[in-house]
Formats: structure tokens, sequence, C-alpha cells
């Protein structure tokens, strides 16, 4: 599908995209020869693909059939820290599938809502709705036809704007970001993850049809993807470049990708010119300085690098079993990120150069060796050896308000869980079991509560049999007593 016309009119974009996209919901795009998404993987890959870019097995299991179309490029979701509570909104919701996950964090106070301009994607996200409350038990999801240059929502309305691999096919990018800045409350907060350019694409690739409706012709590059978020007022502007996302469509042999390479110059790679990008931002409001004199004058946050030991990803969701420390250190530090602290993270397997680069990390590496890994830095200090910190430490430590309480409604029922296993009541183990599903709670973290509460029972348990142990000892010793029971029965 090649168009020699220049990919340059406004109205012409928005047709050729609402075109490609209506196919992709009807039937698939050419692309899949049989099975395959618009932005690459085979069919049989495409919930690969989005564990690859950060979504978990068990968000992904919870989806109604058919909303995962393989069209993600990063994790917004993951990025924007979701909390019970909060209005969330999805630019380019598709079929449903980033605004279905963010329903399940949001939960049944809060609200997830998904703008799109093809009408054939929003009938196959509105046939998805009846699946997804049937498997979350909430209703809290909706879905408006309309373009992201002009948002069908009130001002100041919303607490999280997210999109996934959409802006970079609008013809006019401004625009979307100043309507971002003019739904969000103040102090509310951006997280996209979109394709953007290391460095500008050879004009061929600029005019092929299917690099526009595949998120490529239309990208641009990373600085400028930087001011137009700051022209539209936004502030705590963080961008973070993720090369794995393209290097992974090269080695799906994608179509588009391959159809790419043939028009590169000798010897250079996609990945040379496209990257997943990760964007976070806020709108200024209560406690969030704007771009202007009063970001200058107030403190910066610090910077916070996590070199992390040999592993095949830092995410814990990759291998034969999930690691629920290392998952929800990432969600920690996309929750650092989503308040503006500048994040990096190395893996020794995967970055090694990063760890010999660091003067700080490799003293310490000569003097601890790998036991010493994870390794935290802030604004190059040493603050954390062999450990994964807390979110509340991390918080501390960049610099975040103090004052800002990290208790929610979601840790408040947690909390009531483990209360409940330790008084031993059913009735209120029910209860709060009850409402932490209807807040979008899921199983793992209500079963760390419950561990977490069974450990601290066990142990005072344990110290108090000691301490009796200790007292009675003297007059237990030989005497008729010693029995557990005190009985000549043989009771014990």
């Amino acid at each position: 599908m090649q168009d020699t016309k220049k990919l340059t009119d406004s109205e012409a974009v928005r047709e050729k995209v609402r075109a490609g996209y209506g196919q992709i919901a009807q039937q698939g795009s050419e692309r899949r020869g049989g099975g395959k998404n618009c932005c690459g993987a085979p069919a049989a890959e495409v919930e690969k693909l989005a564990q690859h870019v950060g979504y978990t097995a068990e968000e992904l299991a919870a989806l109604p059939d058919g909303a995962n179309m393989g069209l993600s490029c990063g994790n917004p979701n993951a990025l924007a820290a979701l909390q019970p509570g909060e209005t969330v909104l999805d630019l380019g919701s598709g079929g449903g599938f980033d605004v279905f996950i963010a329903g399940t964090k949001v939960g049944g106070t809060g609200r997830a809502i998904g703008v799109d301009m093809t009408p054939d994607m929003l009938s196959k996200a509105r046939r998805n709705i009846a699946a997804y409350e049937q498997r979350s038990g909430l209703s809290n999801v909706e879905f408006r036809l309309g373009e992201i240059e002009h948002l069908p929502v009130a001002d100041d309305s919303v607490d999280a704007v997210i999109s996934n691999c959409v802006i970079n096919l609008s013809p006019d990018k401004p625009q979307v970001w100043r309507e971002m800045a003019r739904v969000l409350k103040p102090g509310g907060r951006v997280a996209v993850s979109d394709l953007a350019l290391l460095k500008p694409l050879p004009p061929a690739i600029g005019q092929m049809v299917e690099a526009l409706v595949g998120c490529i012709a239309g990208a641009v590059l990373v600085s400028e993807t930087e001011s137009m978020a700051r022209a539209a007022g936004l502030a705590h502007v963080v961008l973070t470049p993720k090369s794995a996302y393209v290097e992974g469509m090269v080695d799906w042999q994608d179509p588009l990708y391959q159809k790419i390479i043939a028009s590169l110059p000798a010897g250079a790679k996609p990945s040379d010119y496209i990257t997943s990008l990760e964007v976070t931002a806020r709108k200024p409001g209560p406690g969030v300085a704007s771009s202007g004199a009063a970001a200058n004058e107030s403190k910066p946050l610090a910077k916070v690098e996590v070199f992390d030991p040999a592993m095949c990803c830092s995410t814990g969701v990759c291998g034969p079993s999930v690691d629920p420390k290392l998952v929800q250190f990432a969600a920690d530090l996309d929750w650092l990120k989503s308040q503006g602290v500048p994040v990096e993270r190395h893996n020794l397997a995967q970055s090694p150069a990063a760890f010999a680069a660091n003067a700080t990390v490799k003293a310490t590496l000569d003097k601890h060796g790998p036991d010493c890994l994870p390794l935290v830095l802030v604004d190059g200090d040493v603050a954390s050896v062999g450990a994964f910190p807390s979110r509340v430490e991390m918080a501390q430590w960049s610099g975040l308000n103090p004052s800002k309480t990290l208790y929610n409604e979601v840790i408040g029922e947690l909390v009531a869980l483990g209360a409940a296993i330790a008084a031993n009541c059913q009735p209120c183990f029910k209860h709060h079991h009850q409402r932490a599903q209807e807040l979008g709670v899921s199983e793992d973290d209500m079963a760390s509560a419950v561990n977490t509460a069974m450990a601290v029972k066990k142990m005072a348990e344990r110290e108090t049999l000691q301490l009796a142990d200790q007292m009675l000892s003297s007059a237990s010793e030989g005497g008729e007593g010693s029995c557990c029971c005190s009985s000549k029965s043989g009771c014990c």
C-alpha cells in the first residue's frame, strides 16, 4: 500500500488513519497476512508483545476477548500509577485495551474513559464492556467518539491522561498536548507511551502510508515532543527512550520494519532512528510548580538510579514464576516517574557498560562484589545497597513533598485485611476482602497483606512463648507442672 502524494494535509492524514484503523477493527490490516496486528507482532505473539512492553499476565488474562489487538508500544497504565477513585482518560482507546486495565486500577469509585475517532473501533470497545463488567464486577468504563485534537471531555475534569502509540498519528500534535492540559485537573498528570524519532527518517519512509498507520511516519523527534508538552503548559516533563520495543519488532520479522530496513542507508538499523518513548508530565497546581520562574525557584527533584543484578529483565514477570518484590519495585519506580522524578534503571546483564562508566558503582562493586546489587544512587550518592527500597524511602530521598501522604483507600483495605487476620475475625475479613475487590486490588496484593499479618502474628506468639518458657523454666523443671496442661493424664 503505497501513496506517492505527500502526507501533509491534516484531513487527508486523519482519513487515512481512520480508514486504516477501521480495517484493523473489522478484519485486521494487510500486514496481518492471516493474523498480524497493525504494529507488527504475529497474532500468536500479541500477548508476548504486551508482556514485553510491561503488562502482567494477570492484567492480560482479565481482558475481554479481542481487546488486546497488539497496538501497544509501552505501558502507560503502569507509568500513570493509577489510584482508586481517580478519573483516567485514554486517548485513541481502540478496542478498549488500556481502558479496561485502567478501570480495574481506579476501582468502583473511579472512572475510565476512552476516546477514539474510528466508529468501528468504538463499536468494538463498547461490545467488550459487558464482558469486562462480568469479569471485574465493575461498571466504571465508557467510550466516546471524538478526535484527540478536540476531546469530548470537560475542562479540569480528569486526574490522569494516558495514551499508547496514538499521538504520533495526529496531524496536529501541539493541539493534542494543549487538549491534555485543558482536561486535566490542576496537579493532574500525563503518562504517554509513543513512538518518537532519534533523528529524521529518510523521506521515502515518511511517505509510506503503511508507515503512517503503523505509527512511524507520523512520529516526531524526542526533543519536539518535550517542546510541545512544555508549550502546552505542562511541568515536570520527563522523557525516557525505550529501544527494546523497536528491536523486538525487527526480531519478529515484522514486514513494515523489514520494508523500513530496505529504505535505510547501508548499515543503519530502525533503532538508530525510531524509539518507544515514555513521557510523564504534570499540570501545574497545588504542590506542582509550573515550567516558568516558579519551577526554577523550587528545589529540583533528585535523580534516582537503580543498578540491578544480572537478570533477563527487571520487571519480575518473566521466567517460570513472578517475583512480587520486583513487580512492586517496578511499580514504585513508575510512580516516581509519574511524580516527575528522573529515574534510570540498569541491568547488569543488559547494560554492563553503565556499571563500568559510573565510578561510584564500580568502586562499590570492587569493594563488596555483586552482593551489593541492587544498588540505588540518589543524585550520584549511594542510598541503598543489596536491597530494593520502599516507595516511601525513595520518595523521601528524591525530595517529593513529605507532607504528601502515600496512604489511600487501597492501602487502608490491605491494612484492614491484615488486622482481620490478627484478630481472627472472619466477618471482618469477608467484608474487607469484598471491598478490596471492588477497588480493583489484585489477589496477589491481598495475599501479601495476609502473609505479612500472619508473619507478624506468628512472631508475636513465638516471642510470648519464649518469654513464658524463660520465666517459668525454674518452676517447671522436674515439677508436676512440666506437662503443657499441668495434668497427669497425659493430655500433652
